[in-house]
């Protein structure tokens, strides 16, 4: 009984270990605390859960799979399981085996916002767009802090509105963009969607203002820098568009650029 007790204590205190490095973000740590108390205690599952975790968090999708599927094997309703197995499936970029798992998640569970989240952006990225709608707006309803949510359900209302030719799809998109960016003022990629969307409206001096919020906050963007210099050109102020396009041409020679900038120098000199 006493060399019992004292494996269990080792156990007990490699996994509490490990749920620290864990909690800490120190992955590498915790995998070392949970590899430990499983090899005292093999039938660990919350160690061998937590090792799971920790393997996501180094990148080591395929061993987390493994460790997932273990768990799996001796209870296939381990929604726990399931859903972050569909994490790591998702990082390997396998969507369809992803989306088997977090659909079982909500079967177990149909009130989980991040296998909702993650099915919507399933769905959307296999352009289901009318259905990644209908589970970001479950997940929305749950949690509408949950940003993410918010730019995908942007996404999906432009990608109909570029489809269909609907504006209102465009101005719904732009609700969700502007919500997702109370939730984070400095979001890049919510600012640079908002702009697009702006640019399909037509709505040209907007899309500036969002697309020079992005490139505040990150002056070496080519993208950013590209759709202002066309953006500005559009509104016919040839002369902010040129300093753009030539911005761009210090980063990139393209011959295309040469081009532009020869024509808007030119529409400059017809002015003076």
């Amino acid at each position: 009984m006493e060399l019992n007790s004292i494996s269990d204590n080792y156990v007990d205190r490699a996994y509490i270990e490990g749920n620290d490095f864990l909690e800490a973000g120190e992955f590498e740590k915790a995998l070392k605390c949970y590899s430990a108390a499983l090899s005292m205690d093999s039938n660990f599952t919350s160690a061998l859960f937590c090792k799971g975790v920790a393997l996501n968090g180094l990148k080591r999708f395929q061993e987390a799979i493994g460790c997932f599927d273990s768990l799996l094997a001796a209870d296939p309703l381990d929604a726990g399981a399931l859903e972050n197995k569909g994490a790591a499936l998702l990082e390997l970029k396998l969507h369809e085996d992803a989306l088997k798992c977090y659909k079982k998640v909500l079967e177990l569970e149909p009130d989980n916002s991040r296998a909702l989240l993650e099915t919507g952006y399933i769905l959307h990225f296999f352009c289901n767009y009318k259905d990644a709608i209908s589970y970001l707006d479950r997940s929305i309803e749950l949690n509408d802090s949950e940003k993410q949510a918010w730019y995908l359900k942007g996404l999906a209302l432009a990608e109909q509105g570029y489809i269909s030719s609907v504006p209102y799809k465009f101005h719904e998109a732009l609700k969700c963009f502007e919500k997702a960016l109370q939730l984070d003022p400095e979001d890049i990629a919510v600012l640079k969607e908002k702009a697009k969307t702006l640019l399909a409206t037509e709505a040209y001096y907007r899309a500036a203002e969002c697309y020079l919020k992005a490139l505040k906050l990150l002056p070496g963007d080519v993208e950013v820098i590209a759709a202002l210099a066309k953006t500005y050109k559009k509104m016919n102020m040839f002369e902010a568009a040129l300093g753009y396009y030539q911005k761009l041409m210090e980063i990139n020679q393209d011959s295309g650029l040469a081009a532009e900038i020869e024509y808007l120098s030119a529409r400059l000199s017809e002015k003076h």
